[in-house]
């Protein structure tokens, strides 16, 4: 009877090492597998700057890139997730974005003072992917997606009221990374941060071609107006999320 040697084949790929390592470090997150897919999270927000462009439409170049700054601008917001496989979910989520200043109108040489501002309300659609050193208690996420910017024009004048007439969605993408720190398996506390740079331009007018402005009346020398929003800076956000 012959014998068949039996030969070891050493594999020293540097490709398939890293395969190796990658595939170790992931057991742990796919062990997890939680049962639980739906994630439901209130948050509260905080977005570091935003622009807002009282004259966009101005032929001077100067005038139409003079800018408010409105910066720390505190939010709320909500966002269901779902998860389609050990690694990778996705979300769907909104917020509600409110910031005013002090502004001042010439009122036939009277400078009157008002609030100027914006409100934006965004849709965006994410999707996630679990980073592999995630852990039982520790979830590690980054990911990125797709947002659609719903704004209206903030003026505060006298007696009169301002509309929002015409209104261009704003559209752009976003990225964000964060963490989920499982108390149970039905609560948990996220910590993320998010990057997007959406602007959506605005036409408003006023309710009434006159104001009373300290028991007098003014005319007001222009009934419509555009501005265009621009929120350029990093969110942080803090909240609570509830898994199903």
């Amino acid at each position: 009877m012959t014998d068949f040697p039996i030969s070891v084949v050493k594999m020293t790929s540097p490709t398939y090492n890293s395969l190796m390592i990658f595939f170790l470090i992931s057991l742990p997150l796919l062990a997890q597998a939680n049962e639980k897919k739906i994630g439901v999270s209130f948050n509260l927000n905080h977005t570091t700057t935003s622009k807002l462009f009282l004259q966009p439409n101005a032929s001077d170049q100067f005038i139409r890139n003079t800018h408010e700054n409105l910066d720390g601008i505190t939010s709320y917001s909500v966002e269901a997730r779902y998860q389609i496989s050990e690694a990778v979910i996705i979300g769907l989520g909104s917020e509600i974005i409110k910031k005013t200043f002090e502004n001042s109108i010439n009122l036939g040489g009277l400078r009157a003072k008002m609030n100027d501002g914006y409100q934006m309300i965004p849709i965006e659609l994410s999707g996630y992917y679990l980073i592999p050193f995630s852990r039982e208690h520790f979830k590690f996420f980054m990911g990125g997606g797709f947002g659609l910017y719903f704004g209206k024009q903030i003026r505060e004048l006298g007696d009169v009221t301002v509309s929002t007439d015409t209104k261009k969605v704003g559209y752009g993408i976003h990225v964000a990374v964060g963490m989920d720190f499982l108390f149970a398996d039905y609560l948990a506390l996220r910590g993320q941060m998010r990057f997007r740079d959406p602007e959506f331009e605005m036409t408003s007018s006023y309710s009434s071609d006159t104001v009373n402005y300290e028991n007098e009346n003014y005319d007001l020398r222009t009934q419509n107006f555009s501005s265009k929003v621009n929120i350029d800076g990093i969110t942080f956000t803090i909240g609570v999320v509830f898994n199903f």
